[in-house]
């Protein structure tokens, strides 16, 4: 019968934790305008800190009955409970010393600082729990937060799925995330600008301080869809100027919302929503060209020796430990100048050994690289000999082997590869041969040239 007394109690945890606070600060101020040897206060200081002690304490009680009966987790409530007890033992301690005399007691003001340090701290946990963790800074410009180092997280537009994006809900998964991208700073619970929520439906639905501003089936009479075609220098137009303006889809995308009936319920394709509108929010999977790897950057001192040497050496990326060398500069580069190159070898994901004086043997070397990407032996006296072997390469997708002696054969014995996806030919007998060989059946795609265009009429007429 009798059950709901203590979380009701409980309850009562946010107005009771505001006594301690307005007490104890009263008592704090007074002993900082008490001066050496006098007691003109000491009276009422004493009964402050024996108030807010006690204050303290039943406020601790409230809260913890709270975290007891409203669910809270205790990750986020702990420490804000260990710094109410500790408040209130120095509340209590300090009134004790207090009780030894009458006047204060030796450095009692720093002690009282140290009490408004806690209370600072307490108060601002509390208000993280009831808040959020940003309630003091998410007010602040955006520029202030950045200077301050406060990590800011963007609100997102729509992101759909290629695989089944005409399945996604209109109004939740791309009307409301345009509006909290576009108008959320201005228009939310705790800023309600005009009177206007535009986060939930029920917001939107409701309106501001000038009325309406959805007319469900109409967008020229919705002031949500108008005032963002307007001039952008007009008084009316929305979002304001220095603010962040919608795309044309995103526009397009309200306007047809709205013309559907601006409904909450409802997929894009229920509401013939056309794919152009929603290709910007259409999100690709991007496979990576270059292997991901762990391998750190090359140390600055290496990669300096490696260019002594005579190659072109750089990061294939910023910040990775892949590496792209070429011979450009090293025409001279042969087979036994591997042993400059293996040291390296894991880096390598793009390797130019064009025009120099490379043969068969290099393939050898080549073949236990397990980064390697992109490979050009153009212009050497590679022969095609022992070619299979590049197909056990697992990232290996370009191969270049332009004006070299490599023939069909030799090209064929490289389906085996998982990773292939072109090979260049030019100028080689495999062109020739691929030129007479028909259609080919080729897990990837083989570059060699020969390519003519049709004669047009007009190529025969004489100026």
């Amino acid at each position: 019968m009798l059950d709901f007394i203590l979380p009701l109690f409980g309850r009562f945890h946010p107005l009771l934790v505001h006594l301690p606070i307005g007490i104890l600060v009263f008592g704090i101020i007074l002993v900082f305008l008490s001066k050496a040897g006098q007691n003109t206060h000491f009276a009422s200081i004493r009964l402050a800190f024996l108030l807010g002690g006690i204050a303290a304490a039943v406020s601790s009680v409230s809260g913890f009955l709270q975290y007891q009966y409203e669910g809270f987790e205790w990750e986020s409530i702990q420490f804000h409970l260990i710094l109410a007890l500790l408040t209130t033992a120095v509340s209590f301690w300090l009134w004790y010393q207090l009780n030894r005399g009458e006047t204060l007691p030796p450095f009692f003001k720093i002690k009282s600082a140290v009490l408004v340090l806690l209370l600072t701290m307490t108060g601002h946990l509390g208000g993280n729990i009831s808040r959020g963790e940003n309630y003091l800074t998410e007010i602040l410009p955006l520029d202030l937060q950045s200077f301050l180092g406060i990590e800011i997280e963007p609100e997102k537009g729509p992101q759909l799925l290629e695989e089944n994006w005409e399945n996604a809900a209109l109004y939740s998964e791309v009307i409301q995330p345009i509006l909290n991208q576009n108008c959320k700073s201005c228009h939310n619970p705790r800023n309600l600008k005009g009177e206007l929520d535009l986060t939930t439906m029920n917001g939107l639905l409701a309106g501001g301080e000038d009325g309406l501003v959805l007319t469900a089936g109409d967008a020229t009479h919705s002031e949500l869809y108008t005032r963002m075609i307007l001039e952008k220098d007009h008084d009316d137009h929305m979002p304001p100027a220095e603010k962040r303006q919608p795309s044309k889809e995103e526009i397009a995308l309200i306007e047809a919302w709205i013309q559907g009936g601006g409904k909450e319920k409802g997929t894009l394709a229920e509401a013939a929503i056309p794919r152009k509108l929603i290709e910007p929010f259409i999100a690709r999977n991007e496979v990576p060209f270059y292997p991901v790897t762990t391998i750190p950057e090359m140390a600055a001192d290496s990669l300096a020796a490696l260019k002594l040497s005579g190659f072109f050496a750089e990061g294939v990326e910023s910040g990775s430990g892949l590496l792209k060398v070429s011979c450009i500069n090293f025409p001279g580069f042969q087979d036994s100048d591997w042993t400059m190159l293996a040291g390296a070898k894991n880096r390598l994901a793009y390797l130019d050994l064009s025009g120099t004086k490379v043969s068969d043997s290099i393939l050898d070397s080549l073949g236990g690289m397990p980064n390697l990407t992109v490979l050009k032996l153009n212009n050497t006296a590679i022969t095609g000999k022992s070619l299979e072997k590049l197909a056990l390469l697992p990232h290996l997708k370009l191969l270049y082997l332009n004006n070299t002696g490599v023939n069909l054969s030799q090209i064929q014995d490289l389906t085996s590869s998982k990773s292939f996806e072109k090979v260049f030919v030019y100028e080689t007998p495999a062109a020739g041969e691929i030129s007479n060989a028909g259609k080919l059946s080729l897990p990837f795609l083989v570059e060699s040239g020969n390519y003519t265009l049709p004669k047009l009429a007009t190529d025969t007429i004489v100026y």
